[in-house]
């Protein structure tokens, strides 16, 4: 392939990036016009903390594919805003078990309905089938490149 044939706009990685990009930026913003005090990046973190509650850090950053210091800074900011909080691990003293407080237990229903919704929008007018041939094919790439 000759790179005057390349175009951006037919560019997985620009397609990929760009789609990102808005989708985060929109519950980033719906999330705020809802008075909720978490971001997309904390948000993963919440779904794993709901899933399997009193996680370390080192899982958390395995499960959401973040480095540990991206993960600390998310837990502190987390803190901060009363989403999660640090538990010092019953036997391994170098170890902190996050939990999610009680705060963050009791927005799980309404973030997750907020995500739906505009997961809803996102994919409007795109046929069922095709989503699931979209998903198969980003698999396929993630692992790719793994």
């Amino acid at each position: 392939m000759d790179y005057h044939d390349y175009s951006l706009d037919k560019s997985l990685g620009y397609k990929l990036a760009k789609s990102s990009r808005l989708l985060t930026n929109r519950l980033n913003q719906t999330f705020r016009e809802h008075g909720l005090p978490i971001t997309v990046e904390q948000w993963s973190i919440m779904v794993q903390l709901w899933e399997n509650d009193g996680l370390t850090q080192n899982d958390l950053a395995i499960l959401t594919d973040k480095d540990q210091p991206s993960v600390s800074r998310l837990i502190d900011n987390m803190i901060k805003r009363n989403l999660v909080k640090r538990v010092p691990h019953p036997t391994d003293r170098r170890t902190n078990l996050i939990y999610l407080s009680p705060f963050g237990s009791e927005i799980q229903k309404e973030l997750i309905s907020l995500v739906l919704k505009t997961l809803a929008e996102t994919s409007k007018g795109i046929d069922p089938k095709e989503m699931e041939i979209c998903f198969s094919v980003l698999d396929r790439v993630i692992e790719n490149l793994k």
